[in-house]
């Protein structure tokens, strides 16, 4: 063989050689029979109830999907990490997650609080990540292809709607705000203040505000008193609300309340009792875990035989937004095919349009412009001691998605 002949073939050679890991190289988390999720939120800390909710709904979504086959020939796999409720865990909980873990796609079960302390990472990191509980605006503005939200909506959204329920439906000129300091009440209580200027010409006649695990609402509720308003807005956990729902009736304020979506649920009938007689609010999906429609039913018997030993109040809103929104996840996988990447993915995820793992859930749908997943709430109201469906419904149309044209 002639000499330039050799040297041409140990030149491609080493090429080949060279190149052959970049061609077999797999996308991170993704091997030839399993997909790794990285999954975070608060499992310790005051928002406890959200992460243990997020990370068991959505567990039990794998195990059947799993069960059922898994996706294209692959199973999912969860690891999950404790972010106590903390925008600099939640931080670290990501990078262990992306960096030292090396996971596909990030499944985020925090609350506001957390999840604004990753964005900028995620988004650096160009991993994709579904958030299923939190409303902070920047998951979804301004845009960014990799990030998706699920069961919740936008903040401004809640504005919208909060706005206009407060108004039109309960008639209420004279409006007063009582909220947390962090992230996630904060900027409910803001989206309403805001909304209320731009659509109603309404000032709020007081806000006022408070420290996540206060137990005295005392001072707060005497300020609101003298401002005589017409309806009470909370926003924080249901914990604070069940006390100043309490301590309003002892003050002798009978204005009714109105909660944010985090509230809309059995633990704060339970911890307010007689007390949260009346109020409204909104809730984040269309059949409350106590409701006794046979969809419903059929979906807490499965999850009480999965967690028989679980305390009351659970399941919660957040088992089953978790459980549906890993369901959504799940279907997008499904539809980026066998050659999984993440551009697939989020290309399958855009694609998705009215997808609901049934009538527990709401429906999602994601844009090429947009990927808010939900902007639909369910109005609801304690009526002898339960949550039930108000047949009000938003007339006006949202603002929201102007922006992303």
């Amino acid at each position: 063989m002639p000499a330039g002949t050799r040297l041409f073939l140990a030149f491609a050679t080493c090429v080949a050689l060279a190149s052959a890991p970049l061609a077999a190289a797999a996308e991170q988390g993704v091997t030839a029979d399993s997909i790794a999720i990285g999954a975070f939120g608060p499992i310790t800390g005051p928002a406890a109830y959200i992460g243990l909710a997020g990370r068991d709904g959505a567990a039990m979504a794998i195990k059947e999907i799993n069960a059922a086959g898994g996706i294209n020939g692959r199973k999912l796999n969860m690891t999950f990490e404790d972010d106590g409720h903390s925008p600099a865990k939640a931080l670290a909980a990501a990078k262990k997650l992306v960096d030292d873990d090396k996971v596909f796609v990030l499944f985020n079960v925090a609350g506001s609080n957390g999840t604004i302390g990753t964005i900028d990472y995620v988004k650096e990191k160009d991993i994709v990540m579904f958030v299923s509980f939190a409303s902070a605006p920047g998951v979804t503005w301004p845009f960014a292809k990799n990030l998706f939200r699920g069961g919740t909506t936008e903040v401004p959204r809640y504005g919208e709607l909060y706005a206009e329920y407060i108004v039109d439906g309960l008639k209420a000129q004279k409006i007063g705000i009582i909220s947390g300091r962090e992230e996630y009440p904060k900027n409910e209580g803001d989206a309403l203040t805001k909304q209320l200027q731009k659509w109603y010409q309404i000032t709020p006649v007081k806000r006022v505000e408070f420290n996540i695990g206060d137990k005295d609402f005392t001072p707060q509720l005497l300020e609101l008193q003298q401002a005589n308003p017409q309806v009470i807005a909370f926003f924080g956990n249901p914990a604070e609300a069940a006390i100043a729902l309490r301590q309003a009736k002892e003050l002798g304020l009978n204005q009714p309340f109105f909660v944010g979506t985090t509230m809309v649920d059995q633990g704060l009938l339970t911890a307010a009792g007689p007390a949260a007689e009346g109020a409204t609010g909104f809730a984040l999906i269309p059949l409350l875990p106590g409701s006794s429609d046979p969809a419903m039913k059929a979906w807490r018997a499965k999850w009480s035989a999965e967690y028989p030993n679980l305390p009351p109040n659970r399941p919660n809103i957040f088992d089953v937004l978790a459980y549906a929104d890993m369901y959504v996840l799940a279907e997008g996988i499904r539809n980026a095919g066998k050659d999984l990447t993440s551009a697939k993915l989020i290309d399958a995820l855009e694609n998705i349009h009215d997808y609901r793992v049934g009538p527990i859930a709401s429906p999602r749908t994601f844009a090429k412009n947009h990927h808010i997943g939900n902007l639909g709430l369910q109005p609801m109201q304690v009526r002898n001691g339960e949550w039930v469906r108000m047949p009000w419904q938003s007339k006006r149309p949202s603002d929201i998605l102007q922006r992303y044209q």
